[in-house]
């Protein structure tokens, strides 16, 4: 079952590839074809092999976030902050409000909860997606790609709060619960910070009095990102939030240990991630999806993927008069944005779980998540190449 999904989605990833197109998506289109009922029965017979899946697409997009802290420029995360936390909200809060003004106005037999639970899964982004297709184009430690990751970070903000509200709401709980949550993010920071003092102490001590073949380096690399991660999990903020925080925090204390073994501790946690584990993360977000959900109430679908792609992209142009980026670059922005991925569906299910919406919106929700996320690669991958200079422009003067 595992040698089937990776063989699929490296064939596939590559086959997309040669036309140009981000490997992300052969990967995803190879899950698809593996959900298949009949594909699926075969190969996903017991309840262990779909809990492997799983466990391997959670620690797959844990590495990809990891890796990503660990080679972006932090620099350049400096420079686009204001750019980044405009975005970041207003491409939360647009898709949101016209969300729940929808449902509201239009399907008001769903009632008030349902609305909220949509318009918060039209909210959210996927930082899994936008990393690998970044990744994949080379665009990962440019300007845009900065402002991209960024704005994604701060919108898991959003996300880890509104699941929380979600869980909440699910159970019949209160206020004081939802109070619960700055004192876990203040607690995982302090935490963190405790982890970084220490490891940026470890690293060179290991490197100076280690074997040769720097196991325990590495050992000790994955033993913090793993660490964070199950943490901010355990603080329910999310493992996402955990990974990237945890690479930040490591690219700052390798800079204690020498720049060869920075950059082969850098080459092999990307060789990991990149050739094995990923591909586990985008091929289950295929699996989970039911073709037959397209079709369960079209007009409904339509209308969700068109206030979907409208909310998030006009979300981020609007701020252009606040913005350094100009109109090109918030376009694509806007579709990075756009792209929703495994946090969306989370919600989602959720929400279905304890009954907040019905089967007829949820399934809505998983097409939209699926088509947002297909789409954003090759419109990026189109952009790049029809304008060279697009991830790295400096001024807003061309339009």
């Amino acid at each position: 079952m595992v040698a089937v999904i990776l063989i699929l989605a490296f064939v596939l990833g590559e086959l997309v590839r040669k036309v140009g197109l981000p490997s992300v998506i052969g990967q995803i289109l190879a899950g698809i074809i593996l959900g298949i009922p009949v594909l699926k029965g075969l190969l996903f017979s017991d309840g262990s092999s779909i809990t492997i899946v799983n466990f391997l697409a959670e620690l797959g997009i844990v590495f990809l976030l990891f890796l990503a802290g660990l080679e972006i420029d932090i620099e350049k995360i400096k420079e686009t902050s204001r750019d980044s936390i405009l975005i970041s909200f207003s491409s939360a809060l647009l898709p949101f409000s016209l969300g729940f003004i929808f449902i509201m106005m239009f399907f008001p037999e769903y009632g008030f909860l349902a609305a909220l639970v949509f318009g918060g899964a039209l909210m959210v982004t996927s930082e899994g997606t936008k990393v690998k297709v970044l990744m994949d184009l080379n665009s990962l430690n440019t300007r845009l790609g900065a402002v991209m990751l960024s704005a994604g970070a701060i919108d898991d903000i959003f996300e880890v709060l509104f699941l929380s509200i979600v869980v909440v709401m699910g159970q019949g709980g209160g206020l004081g619960e939802l109070a619960r949550i700055p004192l876990e993010i203040v607690v995982f920071i302090a935490v963190a910070f405790i982890f970084f003092k220490v490891i940026s102490k470890v690293l060179p001590y290991l490197e100076k009095n280690g074997d040769k073949d720097e196991i325990e380096l590495f050992s000790m690399i994955i033993i913090f990102v793993l660490v964070l991660a199950a943490l901010s999990e355990a603080l329910q903020i999310g493992y996402l939030i955990g990974a990237i925080i945890g690479g930040f925090l490591l690219q700052i204390s390798m800079r204690g240990i020498r720049k060869q073994h920075r950059r082969d501790m850098i080459k092999v946690t990307k060789l990991i991630t990149l050739g094995f584990i990923v591909s586990f993360f985008f091929a289950n977000v295929g699996i989970n999806f039911d073709l037959s959900t397209l079709f369960s109430n079209l007009p409904l679908l339509i209308l969700t993927v068109s206030i979907a792609f409208l909310g998030k992209i006009i979300g981020t142009l609007i701020v252009k008069p606040l913005s350094s980026l100009n109109t090109k670059q918030l376009y694509y922005v806007g579709w990075a944005m756009n792209s929703r991925g495994a946090t969306e569906l989370v919600i989602a299910l959720l929400a279905m779980q304890y009954g907040l919406i019905p089967l007829e919106v949820f399934s809505a929700l998983v097409a939209m998540s699926l088509i947002t996320t297909l789409t954003f690669p090759p419109v990026l991958a189109r952009g790049i190449s029809k304008n060279p200079g697009l991830m790295n422009a400096k001024s807003a003067k061309h339009t």
